[in-house]
C-alpha cells in the first residue's frame, strides 16, 4: 500500500477550493504546497521559472476542476477533463539524473513548471486506485483525504468533523 504522504500534493490540490481565482493566491498556495508536500521528483535547475499571472491561474483552475471531476467519479471523468490533465502532463518530462539516480522533471515552459507536477501528482493518485481516496462524511465538509487505515474504514477528514456530526446525537441520548 502507498504511503499517504505520497499523495499529499494531489490531495492538497483537490482541497484547494477557490484558491485559483487570483494569481497571487495561486502563487502563495503553490509555494506552500510545493515545499510542504514530499515529491517523488525534483525540478531541473535549467527549467524555466513560472510567472503567476491570470493565464496560469486560469490553467490551474481548469486542471483543478478536471481533477475534482476525476476524483468525484472514481477516475471515470469526461474526455474533456482527461484532455485537460493530459495537456498538463504534456508540459514536462521526467528523466533520471545523478548518482544515486533520482527522478528530475523538465518543464517545457514557465507554466509547465507548475502544471506538470500537479498533473503528475493527480494522475499518480488516480492510477493508485480510488478505493482509498475518500471525501469527508460530514455533510458540511468537502475535504478529500487518503484513508491509510489498515481496514480502510476511515470516514472523517479530522476529529473535529466527526465530533461535529456525532455530538448532537449524544446530547439527545441523555
Amino acid at each position: 500500500m502507498e504511503k499517504p504522504s505520497q499523495h499529499a500534493l494531489a490531495i492538497a490540490f483537490l482541497n484547494a477550493a477557490g484558491v485559483f481565482e487570483d494569481p497571487v493566491a495561486a502563487a502563495r498556495w503553490w509555494a506552500v504546497a510545493r515545499d510542504g508536500a514530499p515529491q517523488a521528483f525534483q525540478p531541473d535547475p535549467e527549467s524555466p521559472k513560472p510567472r503567476f499571472d491570470a493565464g496560469l491561474a486560469a490553467e490551474m483552475r481548469a486542471l483543478h476542476e478536471a481533477a475534482l471531476e476525476a476524483a468525484g467519479t472514481g477516475g471515470a471523468a469526461s474526455q474533456s477533463a482527461m484532455a485537460v490533465m493530459s495537456s498538463g502532463l504534456a508540459r514536462g518530462s521526467l528523466r533520471l539524473a545523478g548518482a544515486p539516480p533520482s527522478l528530475v522533471f523538465s518543464a517545457s515552459d514557465g507554466p509547465g513548471a507548475v502544471l506538470f507536477p500537479l498533473a503528475h501528482a493527480v494522475a499518480t493518485l488516480l492510477c493508485a486506485g480510488n478505493d482509498r481516496l475518500r471525501r469527508c462524511a460530514s455533510p458540511t465538509c468537502a475535504v478529500y483525504f487518503w484513508d491509510g487505515t489498515k481496514n480502510g474504514s476511515r470516514r472523517w477528514c479530522r476529529l473535529s468533523c466527526m465530533e461535529r456530526v456525532r455530538a448532537p446525537g449524544r446530547r439527545l441520548q441523555r
